[in-house]
């Protein structure tokens, strides 16, 4: 059941269009990666989800898991809310209020995802004192002490430490898991995209692509695979009949493209293992055929609606 709807969703500013014709489902216990460079319209359309700004066209559904009531969206913005004479804890604790959670929920929640987040030492700290990336971390566990089924959070994630990432996705997932939650991750990170279930390419205002990180990354290109020191021709000649592929030849190394490198690397193992002293698989990163996207992209034009390819 889908917890958020965007139907035909547009945002006309400065002349043109921030967002033109955007459609996205997030289903409950989904979560989905908003991908696209800076300057596409993720932080638009966060504005717009946490009732920041208003959309000039389409509209947004939203429904809970029994569907029959809807909720307020939990946004975590990618410039940071807080009142800075305020301490860490005071800031969650006043939102918190805002929110009409239980002050002793309050005093559970806020201490763990401090210390998830790696801000226990900076409890009793004026948020105005905090570094960037310290008041990124606050926002995001800002978002997670909402209760909503859905938290959106605006390219925070890009820049965490790799630890603190790392334990703030197991947290995710387990929420998830546990109670059906539902993220809409907004990133210019491939990273942090290709390990959503699912992602949603944005250029220039409009999505460009929805489905799996693997079928994106396919617009970059084939898997590449590479063997090191293949000294017998008669292996060359099985190989590339075997796999019917076109093999090169460069400063010692053979290689050939395919479309499913896991695939063809197993069976060439499994096959030719004892004869192939290494293999290498070069896969296309989500950056690159987010490149692939950006070059050959669409501009948007204010006034007629009409995509037009570049």
């Amino acid at each position: 059941m889908a917890l958020l709807v965007l139907k035909s969703l547009g945002k006309r500013a400065a002349g043109g269009w921030a967002l033109w014709d955007v459609n996205l489902e997030v289903q409950a216990g989904e979560i989905v990666g908003l991908l696209g460079r800076s300057s596409s319209g993720k932080s638009t359309l966060a504005s717009i989800l946490a009732g920041l700004d208003k959309a000039t066209s389409g509209s947004i559904v939203m429904g809970d898991r029994d569907d029959d009531a809807t909720f307020s969206i939990a946004v975590a913005l990618s410039s940071p809310a807080y009142a800075p004479e305020l301490t860490v804890f005071e800031n969650l604790d006043m939102f918190g209020s805002l929110w009409a959670i239980p002050k002793k929920r309050r005093g559970k929640q806020i201490p763990f995802l401090l210390e998830r987040l790696k801000l226990s030492e900076w409890r009793s700290t004026p948020a105005g004192q905090l570094s960037e990336g310290a008041l990124k971390r606050m926002e995001i566990a800002r978002g997670l002490l909402a209760d909503s089924p859905l938290l959106v959070i605006d390219s925070l994630f890009d820049t965490l430490d790799p630890e603190i990432f790392e334990n703030l996705w197991d947290y995710l997932l387990d929420l998830r898991r546990t109670e059906l939650k539902s993220f809409l991750i907004l990133t210019a990170s491939g990273k942090v995209a290709e390990i959503c279930q699912r992602i949603a390419v944005i250029h220039r205002g409009r999505i460009g692509f929805i489905g799996r990180p693997e079928d994106f990354r396919h617009l970059a290109g084939e898997d590449m695979v590479v063997l090191g020191d293949v000294n017998n021709p008669l292996v060359r000649s099985r190989i590339q009949e075997k796999l019917s592929v076109v093999i090169q030849e460069e400063d010692g190394f053979l290689s050939f493209r395919v479309g499913n490198g896991d695939r063809v690397v197993g069976e060439l193992l499994s096959e030719f293992g004892s004869e192939l002293s290494c293999v290498y698989l070069k896969r296309p990163a989500l950056d690159d055929a987010l490149n692939v996207l950006a070059n050959g992209g669409s501009t948007i034009t204010a006034g007629s609606g009409e995509r037009k390819t570049g």
